[in-house]
């Protein structure tokens, strides 16, 4: 006999702008509080498409002559690609880096990368020099790459790291008190534009990078009570419910742990015909 509307349902979990905002931000937060438990740096990288990618040019509007057609979503493939040789070199090299990528668009349309990085001290040089490599394998040589390409800022241990991030989570939501950008436009406005882009393009605005499934947290989030005291998944529970995310890493096996090793793993249905053995490929 219960009844909901779309929007009642949709209110409740992260298609919810303040819930997913504020999901992010605590998640955010919680792999700073893990990367001062095991003294790890942080580094915020913005990373940036060659300039055959970009329409026009950002201060004069005009067309850029360099432009080769390249859409949004052939930008986003681009960069997910530079991203694949990057996350490659750094398994060969042993280096584990945990934190957030954040896509948003440039004047153009065309997606650019922020990222908020943290890995051990002894690692941090070689993160930045793997990270310029691969991004400026391609058309490395032109004018302004060195500079525009990608752009590194340590993180400053005595600052707040989750802000160096925070700013682009909630202009790519809702843009709520970030106020006007340098052109004058009202930020909420900005935000639904924003929105607009990523759903027409195909464009996953935030990633997580390294930690635990955050599947896993959210169903955890669901139950209200202790079904298995003193065991893992209490300890999992309890954090999630309390939206304690460095504990909820602690309780699926530490920072370096890998998917596989982590205790708690989601179950998934797969419908099968017992006649042919075949799965089903989708719900239908």
């Amino acid at each position: 006999g219960q009844r909901y509307s779309l929007k009642e349902i949709s209110d409740l979990n992260v298609s919810n702008p303040k819930i997913k905002k504020a999901e992010l931000i605590n998640r955010a937060r919680g792999f700073e509080e893990v990367s001062k438990e095991y003294g790890h740096d942080g580094l915020f990288v913005t990373i940036t498409c060659p300039s055959k990618f970009h329409r026009a040019y950002s201060k004069s509007g005009a067309e850029n002559p360099k432009w080769d057609g390249s859409m949004p979503d052939y930008s986003q493939r681009y960069l997910n690609k530079l991203w694949a040789k990057i996350r490659a070199k750094l398994k060969r090299k042993n280096i584990s880096i945990y934190g957030f990528r954040v896509v948003e668009p440039q004047h153009d349309g065309t997606p650019h990368w922020h990222c908020l990085f943290f890995t051990k001290p002894e690692h941090l040089k070689t993160l930045e020099n793997i990270i310029r490599f691969y991004a400026l394998q391609e058309d490395g040589d032109e004018k302004g790459a060195l500079e525009n390409r990608c752009d590194f800022k340590k993180v400053d241990p005595s600052k707040n790291a989750t802000g160096y991030i925070m700013k682009y989570i909630v202009k790519n939501i809702d843009g709520e008190g970030l106020g006007e950008d340098k052109f004058g436009n009202d930020s909420i406005r900005i935000a639904k534009r924003i929105d607009a882009w990523a759903s027409c393009w195909c464009i996953r605005q935030f990633q997580q990078i390294g930690g635990a499934s955050v599947s896993v947290w959210r169903e955890l989030r669901r139950l209200k009570e202790a079904f298995f005291p003193e065991s893992i998944i209490e300890k999992a529970r309890l954090a999630a419910d309390t939206s304690n995310w460095q504990g909820y890493i602690e309780a699926m096996g530490g920072i370096d742990s890998t998917p596989k090793e982590h205790p708690i793993k989601l179950h998934y249905d797969v419908n099968i015909n017992v006649e042919t053995g075949e799965c089903s490929q989708s719900y239908y």
